[in-house]
């Protein structure tokens, strides 16, 4: 695990910095057709932070930073049926530096350790070649679609699962 990362609860005064971050056309080329504006981006999040108010779901989000306190992307998490979807999103400027494989691997522990949760599930589209291989090297698998439902499929994507290993 990356010793040079902090994680913390996404929180609106963070919004601004994380737009800085993340508005970026390399971020988002395997996410939306087109970049959000600043504005959609943060009512986006805010969104997020507030959560669904659904009683069987829980969304969580977390910011990932270096040890010099700068911004690297976010993580987030949505819990229902017993399991949870995961997603990450990282600043181009940080790819390649093993701050995804670490940040994954540390939403895992803290889902598992403060919510019990020991089932993850991850989607991408079959283009995004990068998080494909993000993803296994976190020890997920390429499985088909659960008759539970995924929040974060979107047709043609690719599905991913595993399981909490200690």
């Amino acid at each position: 695990m990356h010793d040079s990362l902090y994680f913390e609860p996404l929180e609106s005064r963070h919004l601004d910095e994380l737009a800085k971050v993340l508005l970026h056309p390399a971020v988002y080329e395997h996410i939306e057709d087109s970049l959000p504006s600043v504005q959609d981006f943060k009512l986006g999040l805010e969104r997020a932070i507030a959560g669904s108010g659904a009683t069987d779901e829980r969304w969580l989000n977390y910011l990932i930073r270096d040890s010099s306190g700068a911004m690297v992307g976010r993580l987030e998490a949505t819990i229902h049926h017993g399991f949870a979807e995961v997603a990450f999103l990282l600043s181009s400027a940080h790819w390649g530096r093993g701050f995804a494989t670490a940040g994954l691997q540390w939403l895992h522990q803290e889902l598992y350790q403060s919510y019990g949760v020991a089932e993850f599930w991850a989607t991408t589209t079959e283009a995004n070649v990068r998080s494909q291989r993000l993803l296994q090297r976190c020890g997920y698998i390429l499985v088909e679609l659960p008759s539970n439902p995924l929040y974060s499929y979107d047709f043609g994507d690719l599905v991913f699962h595993r399981g909490y290993a200690a």
